[in-house]
């Protein structure tokens, strides 16, 4: 599936530098060749994008295929049926592609959890690399309806944590390092985009944006050997970190799916730099303003006040006239 016209840009491409040693399964690659020759290539870009061009005879799977509404995540159940719709059963070896790092890697860490047998991710924009003749210029191919083959892979539930789980693990100690992957202002709590901002318990800030910008110079940025357990905002944003930390610098992470929103969801977890949003102001109703020759309309309300002073006062009068 890789383009003759390839072969002339690849002395130029290396693998970037990696602060460990990577996961076996989920791994950055420069340059295709070393993800093996027998690949089965993922475009990760819009789907009209990558139907409209790709590289030849990739499958269209953006990371809109698995979530719903609000970036809520499918089932694992659903997720494997949309990966056989994709032609997948689970034993391939697949290179992901892509131009946004983030829907890129989510994707990545999607196919990795659910037991694709080798994912490697092209650290680079899928759209450069066909102008440069890295690929054979084709269109993509969409997903199926139906699944077909049936995905086959056996999920790697040890890589990922359900609220439940985390709280427990926190409350009992078990929690030997937490990774926070959004921004300074998210975790200081001065920017909220949940119903409360902060960040978990112990946690420390590692930013994904700071992280990739690392990466991208060859600099290990994290150290550490000791298992550790990752969050961002959302599971989107999520698993793209946890492509980040075990393919790009060989940490042993696992995935609070969930991430911050859910966790800030729940008033009763622990948080720490909690804070809230302000609270909106109502904005005052206008009263209708009065023109030259109109007068206001009245409401029910005064018509009654009306009635009720009109009848006192025919009372008031009926009873000086019979006294």
């Amino acid at each position: 599936m890789l383009g003759l016209a390839a072969m002339s840009v690849l002395a130029t491409l290396s693998a970037p530098l990696s602060a460990g040693m990577p996961d076996a399964g989920l791994r950055y690659v420069r340059n295709p060749v070393a993800a093996g020759t027998d690949l089965r290539l993922i475009d990760t870009r819009p789907e009209a994008d990558c139907i409209a061009s790709s590289a030849s005879g990739a499958v269209c799977l953006p990371p809109e295929a698995f979530f719903g509404p609000h970036r809520r995540l499918a089932s694992f159940r659903d997720i494997a049926w949309v990966l056989g719709t994709a032609g997948l059963r689970g034993d391939e070896s697949v290179l992901v592609l892509g131009n946004d790092p983030v829907r890129r890697d989510a994707v990545a860490a999607l196919l990795y959890l659910a037991g694709q047998s080798e994912v490697s991710v092209l650290y680079g924009r899928l759209d450069r690399l066909l102008d440069v003749g890295l690929f054979e210029k084709g269109v993509g191919r969409g997903r199926g309806i139906l699944r077909d083959p049936i995905h086959a892979g056996h999920w790697l539930e040890d890589r990922i944590l359900l609220r439940n789980e985390l709280a427990e693990a926190l409350a009992d100690g078990d929690i030997v390092r937490l990774l926070d992957g959004r921004t300074a202002d998210e975790y200081w709590g001065a920017q909220i985009r949940a119903r409360r901002g902060g960040h978990l318990p112990g946690a420390e800030l590692a930013p994904a944006a700071r992280l990739r910008a690392a990466f991208a110079r060859g600099e290990a940025a994290i150290h550490g050997e000791q298992p550790l357990v990752a969050y961002a905002h959302d599971p989107l944003t999520g698993l793209a970190y946890l492509t980040l930390l075990r393919a790009g610098f060989g940490l042993d992470a696992r995935l609070y799916l969930g991430g911050w929103r859910e966790w800030a969801d729940d008033g009763q977890l622990p948080a720490d730099a909690v804070s809230y949003p302000e609270p909106r102001a109502q904005p005052a109703v206008p009263l209708a303003p009065r023109s030259a020759g109109h007068q206001r309309v009245p409401t029910p309300a005064l018509l009654t006040l009306a009635a009720l002073a009109a009848a006192g006062g025919f009372g008031y009068r009926l009873g000086k006239r019979t006294s």
